[in-house]
């Protein structure tokens, strides 16, 4: 990861998860043969003889189903789907040799069919990770991305940096979702002080799910809030981070079928997909303090035009385009 305006400090990579190489927008056809189905039960409610199957069986069923619905990273979806199911850790599954119970196999057995209709395998599980650490994430809430990481990575060398001038920076964070940003920062630097603003109250809920699980329930205010509505009276953060929503209006019916089973509001970023970016530029004076940092997420063809909007602002001091591990513009740094 690395910005593409020289002068800047090149921060250092962030590892992936462990569910990165299970992509939410892996390519599902919508039709197609799909060879799996259920077991058949016996009259007592369990699974019978014909079809009872160890964990290597059930493994190597669910990956060629997978496979055969078009699933990029098959064999490792499955992993997740068994060893979920099952209890067990990836590296236990393949030590396993037992049968599962009738339960566990109709519950894999569920999720496999789920995830060939195109749900996405971290709805299923209930969790994705990010920024090496574990999140819950439900139909409420955008589920994160790797390419955000790379904002994260890049906010936290900047707080980083700021905790060592003596200063506690104060962030804010616009439409936090499963609260993924939030988290990530507030673990990172824990003297910074955090507000994140989301417009959902479903969203909010797994947002304070996630702050509960990792004990950052007193460090992060959680707001309900239409975007900047109510923050705009003085500046008074340091970082102003966000994720907006930026794929165009018309695209959204053409997105892959996983990303149906995200909200909409988390999506859909106006005509040309860059309504809230426009916004943030034009409210960043009023919530940032002196040589403070607006960052925020946005779609490689929309950097650069991002970049010239920002640049022609009189508050903006510097600008930068923020790229993923894979060298891609996705995100814009503008320093006030």
């Amino acid at each position: 990861m690395e910005r593409s305006r020289v002068g800047l400090v090149e921060p250092h990579g962030q590892a992936r998860g462990p569910l990165h190489d299970a992509p939410c927008g892996a390519n599902i056809p919508p039709t197609g043969p799909l060879k799996y189905s259920r077991p058949r039960q016996g009259g007592d409610g369990g699974v019978d003889g014909e079809t009872c199957r160890n964990v290597r069986q059930v493994l190597r069923e669910a990956e060629e189903a997978l496979q055969q619905a078009g699933v990029v990273s098959a064999r490792a979806e499955a992993e997740w789907l068994v060893a979920e199911a099952c209890g067990l850790s990836r590296t236990e599954l393949f030590l396993a040799d037992s049968l599962p119970e009738p339960e566990i196999l109709r519950r894999i057995d569920h999720w496999v069919l789920s995830r060939l209709t195109g749900e996405p395998l971290q709805h299923l599980i209930g969790y994705t990770d990010f920024c090496g650490h574990r999140l819950e994430v439900s139909r409420d809430v955008l589920i994160p991305r790797p390419e955000t990481e790379a904002l994260v990575d890049e906010a936290r060398n900047y707080l980083e940096a700021l905790t060592r001038r003596g200063i506690a920076p104060r962030v804010l964070d616009l439409g936090t979702g499963s609260g993924n940003i939030a988290t990530s920062l507030s673990l990172a630097i824990p003297s910074c002080v955090v507000v994140a603003v989301e417009l959902s109250w479903n969203a909010l809920r797994t947002a304070r799910a996630n702050l509960r699980r990792h004990q950052l329930g007193s460090r992060v205010l959680l707001i309900q809030a239409d975007w900047t509505q109510g923050l705009l009276r003085k500046p008074a953060f340091d970082l102003v981070i966000s994720n907006p929503p930026y794929v165009p209006t018309s695209h959204v019916h053409g997105l892959p079928r996983e990303v149906g089973y995200e909200p909409r509001l988390s999506l859909d970023g106006g005509c040309d997909g860059m309504a809230f970016h426009r916004r943030l530029i034009a409210d960043a004076p009023a919530l940032l303090r002196r040589d403070g940092v607006l960052c925020m997420e946005c779609a490689e063809s929309q950097a650069e035009v991002l970049c010239q909007l920002a640049s022609r602002q009189s508050w903006v001091r510097e600008v930068a385009i923020v790229n993923d591990l894979a060298g891609r513009p996705r995100g814009l740094w503008v320093a006030s």
